[in-house]
């Protein structure tokens, strides 16, 4: 039973299943090394399959989650291609005359405006058909889902009858719940902008069994953000993690004058959202009412507005269904801090949000649905104990992909977690690039850059110097699993794998892991390390404690600021060329900078 999953949409992405076990999951974005890049993930699927060691005519299933999204979207990449100058020209070229001048039918003016970014911006490459796209039909669902098969056919030359599209909710419920380790009663909730008509559901699972009982399209709380994130001079879809990061910082008298504006618009009734007062267009709102609130106030508003109405809207569903063992699916549970607000409702027993929750996972939530639901013999679901599914490389490759650089780097082997945990204790920043890839956003060990966590310095050396980042925006640590309890408050052993909770932090952690926690809330968003799941990266940490007493390590992800994370070697490479990081480790071997 081999299924292979796809999300087209925001960050592209393809998932390998055999018999409800992940084998392989690729985001487009790694390989084509353009943030959050979307349209037919070709080259992954090839890479998954290669991996697998299987061939498309053994595919039993090809299955995409949808989202009911115009294909002039998908072809001008809109949403990994757009500049914020780009998205602010568009609310005035495009939102504007649609949704307050209504000048013209809806359908004509988006597609004079598609052909309009046609000419100045032209098709990108997204592997799809453009001469089946017309006037008439462009908007056409079922036209998406034909473009999309015929584009399937050709690549992988399968039989039509194996191809699926799955909805998008039932894809973020179906990978919030079967990526946790539940299988008890659960209560499964998704949130997001915007879905396949919808942008919020809450579901009841046990065993294989996903019920869903409530569903709405008016949970407008992502939709704000993202308006919010622009308003601020950040890119939507991409920097709302940024204004989550800024909201700390606000003082009471600014968040106060913000919320006042934010307060008057939503309430939650039962599992419902409803509008208190509903704008015609949510930027033009509050570009007008905003006028004069300081950046700060604004993002620490939009934050409390989210907490508020989604914790009513958890107590409503608890209520209702008596559940108390919460997952949480969908783009609005990339929100750590929204999330942590939820683990520590006194309603919830425990909470669970598995690695990048966002649309990239619906592949592989399609893949969990497709195999619970389309075949005769039930499989066990097997849940994301780690999410280390991309490409490894061997010492072969690593060698040739980082080519020779004397006049720049040594190139060490044979080095050890010891030699660098002693690096790290000396205060140096040293980038790890070893095993298989992560999937998702966060950086879990394998495409890492660590620092000592307690050194506050290090903060102003990865920002101004390797990441190139905004100075707001905090560290995270990874800790031993045997000492997350020196530095984290989570009565409820929260699980806390992947970095998608947020907590508070004990004193201590505020000595050890000063510059790796969130320096105005002293919150912290960490990943607990096993010796089971990454042995390798539990012993540097390991290693790291013998010599400073430390159980964690400052860990953000390998990168420069505004590029994808670092799949190859040779992006590893290039991350030290454009940086001042002191060394690059790759299990085996070192490159370290010659003035380091």
């Amino acid at each position: 039973m081999i299924v292979l999953g796809l999300e087209q949409g925001h960050n592209g992405t393809a998932c390998l299943m055999k018999d409800g076990k992940i084998l392989a999951v690729l985001s487009k974005e790694r390989f084509s090394r353009k943030k959050n890049d979307l349209g037919y993930p070709r080259e992954e699927i090839d890479w998954c399959l290669n991996y697998a060691g299987i061939k498309p005519d053994q595919i039993d299933v090809v299955a995409e989650s949808t989202i009911n999204e115009d294909m002039m979207w998908l072809m001008l990449k809109r949403e990994s291609d757009f500049s914020i100058e780009e998205y602010v020209r568009e609310q005035h070229e495009y939102f504007k005359p649609l949704l307050i001048e209504k000048q013209k039918p809806a359908n004509q003016l988006k597609w004079e405006y598609f052909k309009k970014l046609e000419t100045t911006r032209g098709i990108k490459e997204t592997n799809y058909d453009r001469s089946m796209l017309s006037e008439r039909n462009f908007t056409d669902s079922k036209l998406s889902m034909r473009i999309k098969t015929k584009t399937i056919l050709e690549h992988l030359k399968i039989d039509p009858k194996k191809i699926r599209f799955v909805d998008h909710h039932t894809c973020h419920a179906h990978f919030a719940y079967f990526s946790s380790p539940f299988r008890t009663q659960t209560m499964v909730l998704t949130a997001d902008a915007f879905g396949d008509g919808l942008n919020a559901t809450v579901s009841i699972a046990k065993g294989n069994n996903i019920k869903r009982i409530a569903s709405t399209n008016n949970c407008q709380l992502a939709r704000i953000y993202r308006y919010i994130t622009l308003l601020l001079g950040m890119k939507p879809l991409e920097h709302e993690y940024k204004v989550m990061g800024l909201a700390p910082y606000s003082d009471s008298k600014e968040l106060d004058k913000s919320y006042k504006i934010f307060s008057e618009l939503m309430k939650v009734e039962g599992l419902e959202f409803k509008w208190n007062k509903k704008p015609n267009d949510l930027y033009f709102h509050f570009k007008e009412r905003l006028e004069g609130c300081r950046f700060d106030g604004i993002a620490g508003a939009v934050q409390k507005m989210v907490e508020e109405i989604m914790v009513q809207w958890v107590r409503n569903a608890i209520q209702r269904t008596g559940i108390r063992q919460v997952v949480f699916g969908g783009g609005l549970a990339m929100n750590i801090k929204l999330n942590m607000i939820i683990a520590n409702m006194p309603e919830v027993t425990s909470l669970f949000v598995g690695p990048n929750p966002s649309d990239e996972s619906n592949a592989i939530g399609v893949c969990y649905y497709i195999a619970n639901n389309h075949f005769k013999q039930k499989k066990k679901m097997f849940p994301m104990d780690h999410a280390y599914f991309g490409p490894e490389y061997n010492q072969e490759k690593i060698l040739r992909m980082i080519g020779n650089k004397p006049d720049k780097y040594n190139l060490l082997q044979g080095i050890s977690n010891k030699f660098i945990a002693q690096k790290l204790a000396e205060g140096k920043t040293v980038g790890i690039c070893r095993g298989r890839m992560e999937f998702g956003a966060r950086a879990l060990g394998n495409r890492s850059i660590l620092a000592n966590p307690s050194d506050i310095h290090i903060i102003k050396k990865i920002n101004n110097q390797i990441k190139f980042r905004n100075f707001w925006m905090p560290f995270t640590p990874s800790i031993l699993q045997e000492r997350a309890k020196d530095y984290l408050v989570n009565p409820k052993n929260i699980d806390s794998s992947f970095m998608t909770i947020g907590f508070d932090s004990t004193p201590l952690a505020r000595k050890d892991l000063i510059a790796a926690i969130h320096p105005a809330d002293f919150t912290v968003r960490p990943q607990i390390v096993t010796q089971e799941v990454n042995p390798q990266y539990y012993d540097l940490i390991k290693e790291f404690e013998k010599l400073t007493g430390i159980g964690g390590v400052l860990n953000t992800s390998l990168n420069l600021h505004g590029s994808p994370m670092v799949c190859s070697p040779k992006d590893a490479v290039e991350v030290m060329d454009n940086s001042e990081l002191d060394m690059m480790y790759f299990g085996d071997i070192l490159l370290i900078r010659k003035n380091g």
